[in-house]
């Protein structure tokens, strides 16, 4: 009660030096100018004011606190309604959202699981191949040498 209390008197406070500069402003206008350029005056002086009591009225604790509020209030209640939704489509024997992000992403971890096993057995099949080629290439070169015939049978 008090919190509320503390918050109520701050704004007047606040309401109370906005007004007060308002007035200011009216004061400052010169008789001896031109009515349109002391109403530019006034009308600039209200806006100032206003506009430094929106600025200090937004960076104040308890405006922020009670933004807070409200931003944690949100949350939960978008929170709650999609676990109530959740419960209503189980009910009814549905689908909800969560289960279907529940199955993609086990999907998606097996399809990881099977891309990094596919990538290991490629790098271990080029591992054999360049096995292969280096021990037909060392044999392949001790026949050439031998027989002629070795090159027709190759190629």
């Amino acid at each position: 009660m008090e919190e509320s209390f503390n918050q109520a008197t701050r704004l007047m406070e606040l309401w109370g030096e906005m007004a007060s500069r308002m007035a200011m402003a009216g004061m400052q206008a010169n008789p001896q100018s031109a009515p349109p350029e002391a109403a530019r005056r006034v009308r600039a002086g209200v806006f100032q004011a206003m506009a430094q009591f929106a600025d200090q009225y937004m960076r104040s604790p308890e405006f922020l606190a009670m933004l807070k509020q409200g931003f944690d209030h949100s949350m939960k209640m978008r929170e709650q309604s999609s676990e109530l939704l959740t419960r209503v489509h189980h009910e009814l024997q549905g689908v909800a959202r969560k289960d279907v992000d529940s199955l993609l992403r086990g999907v998606h971890q097996a399809e990881a699981r099977v891309v990094d096993r596919l990538d290991d057995l490629n790098a271990r099949l080029d591992q054999i191949t360049r096995r292969l080629e280096a021990i037909e290439n060392g044999a392949s070169g001790t026949e050439e040498a031998k027989s002629p015939a070795g090159k027709k049978r190759r190629s």
